[in-house]
Formats: structure tokens, sequence, C-alpha cells
């Protein structure tokens, strides 16, 4: 099925995407009047006394807003400001919001990224589907000095003093249709009301990003490797990478310009590896991104070492 979306989304089966277009002129109409309405003030904006920064995309799937909004989280904490933390929570299971996030926090109750943030950045994070009450909770809590929103750009009764637009450079806009004809969350025109365009993998200086590999930690004993010590150790052995992140080919690539010779093993987006997923490989050395290793037991499979990356902004 992801081969099929990607390949109708991407500007391929043309005549699928065609067939949908009813679909997305309906949800561009109801997106279109729920933004007017809270542009106009028709409909609340909840306000509250510190800026608030939301790192969001127009297209569906991965374009790499947790890592990001992390960097910028640690852009601001290098500056000596109180940075706190806010977002949906995807894929967490919990009755009861607001939740708090610790390091500690069980990923299925408050989703895998949240948990990653807290013990990537140390800051503060509250996840709710209803981000305003996620923001007043962390304030409640917290003296913050700005609130980072991972995602939420389309969450309009939440605040806004800078919205900062992620894009993929290989996929883009894909076929330039909203939801369910193309891969788009609103429309294209929305680029130009946004204050920040940055685009991954970009060759544009003045908006493009990447990521780099910075250290390994080994999972089942803690032991953690700077990258180029990583590099070294694993050359002789077989390496399988195996994620579930929406765009898994991101990771595969990273790893391979590496240098690495590695075999990719996708999974679903979100989908959690079990021990049943490594079993079934026979390679020395299982590579997977710190998304993935928040969700994997403390005593891991002594071949499992979590990936970290850097993240490298446009000098501008």
């Amino acid at each position: 099925m992801r081969w099929l979306i990607a390949a109708m989304w991407g500007g391929r089966f043309s005549l699928l995407s065609m067939a949908l277009l009813p679909l997305s002129w309906f949800y561009q109409l109801i997106m279109c009047i729920r933004y007017a309405c809270y542009r106009c003030g028709l409909c609340r904006v909840h306000a509250f006394p510190v800026p608030v920064i939301v790192v969001g995309n127009l297209a569906v799937g991965g374009t790499g807003k947790t890592p990001l909004t992390a960097a910028i989280a640690s852009f601001y904490q290098r500056r000596g400001l109180k940075v706190g933390l806010v977002s949906r929570g995807y894929g967490g299971t919990s009755k009861v919001w607001p939740v708090s996030v610790t390091p500690d926090s069980n990923p299925s109750q408050v989703g895998d990224e949240p948990v990653m943030l807290v013990a990537e950045t140390g800051c503060p994070m509250v996840v709710d589907p209803n981000r305003p009450r996620a923001i007043r909770e962390l304030l409640r809590q917290h003296a913050c000095d700005v609130v980072i929103s991972d995602d939420g750009l389309q969450h309009y009764p939440m605040p806004r003093d800078i919205e900062l637009l992620v894009l993929d450079a290989e996929r883009g806009l894909g076929n330039g249709r909203l939801l369910p004809a193309g891969p788009l969350r609103e429309p294209a025109s929305r680029l130009a009301s946004v204050d920040v365009v940055l685009e991954r993998n970009s060759s544009d200086p003045d908006r493009g990003f990447s990521y780099q590999p910075s250290s390994a930690t080994h999972l089942a004993s803690g032991r953690q490797l700077a990258w180029s010590e990583g590099l070294a150790e694993w050359r002789p052995e077989s390496i399988v990478a195996m994620t579930g992140l929406g765009q898994p080919a991101q990771f595969f690539e990273m790893l391979r310009g590496q240098g690495l010779a590695i075999e990719a093993h996708a999974l679903g987006d979100h989908e959690t590896i079990a021990q049943s997923h490594l079993d079934r490989r026979g390679e020395q050395v299982v590579l997977v991104t710190a998304k993935d290793a928040v969700k994997l037991p403390e005593r891991a499979d002594p071949r499992v070492w979590a990936v970290a990356i850097q993240v490298a902004l446009p000098s501008s």
C-alpha cells in the first residue's frame, strides 16, 4: 500500500489521483473555511505570555520535523533560554490528557517522538491533542521563555508567533493536490504565509538542512561510540538498518552515504521493532533510529545500536 500511495502522490497513477479529486475539493473547502475563521477572528485563538514556534509541514509523511524541533530547542538553550515543548502525542493511547513527558514515559501512552525529544533535549514537554491545553499545562508547571510545537501547523486554535514549515527536497509537494488525491494538508499557496521554510537535503544555502550521524549507543550495555569509532567497528560485520520511520529511505541512504554496506528493513510508520523482527535477521549488527530505540526493551538484542543524528541548519 505504501508504494501505491507514494506513486500516486508523486505524480504516477494519475488516473487514481484524479478519481479522488472530488474528495480533495471538499477537503480543501473545509480547510479554507477553518483557516479563514481563525485568521479573521471568528474563532478563538488562545493567547499565551510567551512566544510559540510551530514546526510543521504541508505534506503528510516524514519530513524531518522532530529532529529539527530538537535542533531548534538546543539552539535556544545554548543562548540561555528556557524552552518548553508540546505536541499532539501522535500514536499515544493515553485516556487522559494532557500528559507530561519524561525520558521514562511509555511511548505507547504518549507517542515515540515526544519521549525521544525529551531524552535528547532535556526540555519539559506536555502532549495533548488539544495543543492550547498542552501549552497551558506546560506553563503551569514550568517557567518557559519560548514554547516549540512539534507539528501543529494546521491546529489553528494554537497561537503561533513563528511558523516554520519543513519540506523534503526530493518529494517536494508531490503532485500538488490535497488529501486524498495528493499528499497536501493545505493548499500550496500556504507556503507564502509562513515565516520560514526549511527544506531537507536541499542545495539552497538559505533553506537547506541535512542530517549527519554523530554517535551510536549500544542498547544492551549503554556503551556509546563516536560515529567514526562505530564505522571502524562495524565495517567488517554484516549490517541491517531497521526502522519504523515514515520515510525510511532517508535513514538508509544516510547510512550508505557514510560508506556502510547495509541491508534495509523498513517497517510501517511508527511501527515498533519487535524481537520477532530481529529474530528473522541474521546480520551481526542492527542499526536503528533514536525514535525506534525508545520503544525497545531495556534488555535489547545485543546486536542493536541506536544512531544519533545532528542537524546541520542553514547558516542564515
